[in-house]
């Protein structure tokens, strides 16, 4: 078999994913990373991602997050314009703000990128993609400068590309930089980055994808090549959010919709990765998550994270005997790398 862990994006809400990683691991007292062939992880995902193909343990991933979640969202200073209306700006500030807006807001994004790159610096210091040798990786993102999606990946494929020797931390920061949170960021072929989010909050059908690149690669190599029938995949959610809108009057312009528009999309393109996942998996397929009902549960609130470690843990002990079979009997090998 050929296992495969999916990992979707959400912010702090990524701490149920690590709470049910957790308990799986626990478990099975042995690092969770061994059991998979490839892992996917968009935004807070890659995060995990990147440690379990890395050879941590879900313990250190938990710990990593209650002692960075603060300092990853970190607000940025207060705006301060350069040109002529800098004097005024602190009054106009003052009167959106009591309107429940803040101004600065529509000029920069709302967190330090700074901080976030730090973090990741104290758990994954220079290491870059060809240093992830426990298992395959892949974490979606969108190149700004050149108008198209990216896949950045451990060469577990003969294809060589100057990502290879790129930074984990950077890879995890370009991955995350969600648009109006995080500033995009350039990386070092000189092009801008932003959240994978944007085209696969929930990295499973590209996870496939890459299973199938990886199943023609095994044709031209080997005797028994890898077949789709032989795939399973685990995918775990940040948790399932619902919508229901009546545009006014039968119509609604940008005042509407710019209230409602990401919400619409980031729903609507999870719904629509589980299908075809779906219907070419069939019962290989597991998705996990938790109903968000609880509105206060963004993806930037602190105060939730230890509620949804413990939902987490609830959710990977009752569910570990279910999934032990199709996923946790063996341990795989780890993937040969191509060299450059």
């Amino acid at each position: 078999m050929f296992r495969i862990l999916s990992l979707a994006g959400g912010g702090l809400r990524g701490a149920f994913a690590i709470g049910f990683l957790e308990a799986l691991e626990r478990r099975l007292n042995h690092p969770l990373g061994e059991y998979f062939d490839l892992i996917a992880g968009t935004s807070t995902g890659s995060i995990t991602a990147t440690a379990l193909c890395s050879g941590m343990a879900m313990r250190e991933v938990r710990e990593f997050y209650e002692k960075h979640s603060a300092k990853i969202f970190h607000p940025r200073e207060p705006y301060s314009p350069r040109n002529f209306i800098r004097a005024m700006y602190p009054l106009i500030r003052g009167i959106v703000r009591r309107r429940g807006q803040n101004l600065d807001n529509f000029f920069q994004s709302r967190y330090c990128p700074h901080s976030l790159t730090k973090a990741m610096e104290e758990g994954f210091g220079n290491m870059t993609l060809r240093d992830a040798t426990r298992c395959r990786l892949i974490i979606p993102t969108v190149n700004l400068s050149d108008g198209v999606t990216a896949v950045l990946r451990t060469p577990h494929l003969p294809i060589e590309h100057p990502s290879l020797d790129w930074r984990l931390v950077d890879v995890i920061v370009a991955s995350s930089a969600a648009p109006t949170y995080f500033p995009h960021k350039r990386m070092p072929d000189g092009n801008d980055y932003v959240d994978g989010g944007l085209w696969a909050i929930d990295p499973g059908v590209v996870a496939l994808a890459e299973a199938v690149k990886i199943t023609e690669q095994c044709c031209r190599e080997a005797d028994s090549p890898l077949d789709l029938q032989e795939v399973s995949m685990l995918s775990l959610g940040t948790g399932q959010a619902t919508y229901s809108l009546a545009p006014p009057q039968g119509d609604a312009g940008m005042l509407y919709w710019s209230q409602h528009f990401a919400n619409v999309m980031s729903i609507s393109q999870v719904q629509a990765a589980h299908l075809p996942l779906t219907i070419v998996l069939g019962d290989r397929y597991r998705q996990i998550d938790f109903p968000l009902e609880n509105p206060g549960w963004t993806l930037d609130n602190i105060g939730m994270t230890d509620e949804l470690f413990k939902l987490g843990h609830q959710q990977g002990a009752d569910t570990f005997e279910s999934l032990q079979d199709a996923f946790f009997s063996t341990t795989t090998r780890p993937y040969t790398q191509y060299a450059a």
